[in-house]
């Protein structure tokens, strides 16, 4: 999680990343170089161990656990700080129960996530940090007390002009935060807070048609979200290093902002519920599926499985199919789609992007084996 590289293949013979890490640090390489350098350095180990030649884009993976050391740290960290927001609470302290919070999650970072690099921990201690900074920045600098469990739920009469500069700080400390300890899920959450401040800025620039016009924000926000994840994939075609992490983390933010709002502005908020409103967000979903083969992330695929399932389940009801049966009948139908795909992935891959095979969008998405 610290500034080094982080590669896909943990078990990789031979590729010694202290070594590599250590060369960059000396300046003997820079980061661009020892990226690369990895890169082909698992790719000709493929090729001598007589691998099957698949990127390992295919594999999609995310560094997310490396063991139950990591889990048992993690239930570890999560008990703590319930603890500690409850003390403080009980205490009479609530009115700076976010910002000790605050630190002592710094101070976890410093062990877990900077010191001994541990996976789990550091990925909930950075999605932690963003929403508890955010809440003491609001009662140190707006005097809002809040409600409910660290304030996170509801502020009494607090204006958006009074956002502003909490929500800059707070997106201040996340970058620092994501400095400090390079867990790529802080490039999420520091996204996360300027869709919140570009919220706040719209509103107080034009009252009102925020709340008419959510959607279309929504869309704009997560498409912008998946342009900047789609420029860290296209930096790591391979993903192999970090910037696989981020730009998944960021995909995984953005598609369900595109997922929801191209539903409510297609279909309006609900929908009529019926056939043809099933049929919408199965196409929708359809042509969210073919983006996702394209760019190869799934993620964007998962966004939309519920509303899938929805769909299907408003046919069997329309059909005139027994609730019980709508339900078994669209769990199976769901688990096969999803197990026929994710089996096929690579096939369906290759026939849906050959076509493109010569073109410049291959610069930005992996190749095709």
């Amino acid at each position: 999680m610290n500034d080094t590289l982080e590669f896909a293949n943990e078990e990789t013979a031979g590729l010694d990343k202290k070594r590599l890490n250590e060369a960059v640090a000396r300046g003997i390489l820079r980061r661009a170089q020892a990226d690369r350098l990895a890169a082909f350095w698992v790719q000709q180990e493929r090729i001598a161990d007589d691998a099957e030649p698949v990127s390992h884009a295919d594999v999609e993976e995310v560094r997310f656990v490396r063991g139950f050391h990591d889990i048992f740290i993690a239930i570890g960290i999560v008990t703590f700080l319930f603890g500690l927001s409850y003390g403080l609470r009980t205490m009479g302290l609530s009115s700076v129960g976010p910002g000790i919070t605050a630190v002592a999650i710094w101070i976890l970072s410093e062990i877990f996530a900077r010191k001994m690099r541990m996976a789990l921990p550091s990925f909930i201690l950075t999605v932690a940090f963003t929403p508890v900074f955010f809440v003491a920045c609001i009662r140190l600098i707006s005097g809002q007390s809040g409600q409910g469990f660290l304030g996170l739920f509801t502020f009494d009469q607090i204006e958006p002009s009074e956002l502003i500069l909490p929500t800059l700080v707070a997106i201040g400390g996340a970058a620092l935060h994501y400095l400090r300890f390079k867990v790529p899920v802080g490039l999420a959450m520091i996204a996360g807070g300027g869709v919140f401040l570009a919220a706040v800025l719209l509103e107080i620039v034009v009252p009102g048609p925020l709340d008419n016009h959510i959607a279309w924000f929504l869309l704009l926000s997560g498409i912008a979200c998946f342009l900047l994840a789609m420029f860290f994939d296209s930096r790591d075609l391979d993903r192999v290093t970090v910037n696989s992490d981020k730009a998944f983390w960021l995909h995984l933010l953005a598609a369900p902002m595109i997922v929801h709002s191209l539903l409510v502005i297609v279909a309006g908020e609900g929908g009529d519920q019926g056939a043809s409103y099933a049929f919408l967000v199965i196409g929708l979903f359809l042509t969210l599926g073919l983006m996702a083969i394209i760019v190869d992330r799934r993620a964007i695929l998962v966004s939309g499985l519920g509303y899938f399932g929805a769909a299907i389940g408003v046919l069997m009801t329309e059909a005139d199919v027994s609730s019980e049966a709508t339900l078994a009948v669209t769990l199976v139908l769901l688990g096969c789609f999803i197990l026929l795909l994710g089996s096929a992935w690579r096939t369906v891959r290759r026939t849906l992007v050959s076509p493109f095979s010569s073109t410049a969008l291959m610069r930005f998405v992996p190749a095709i084996n």
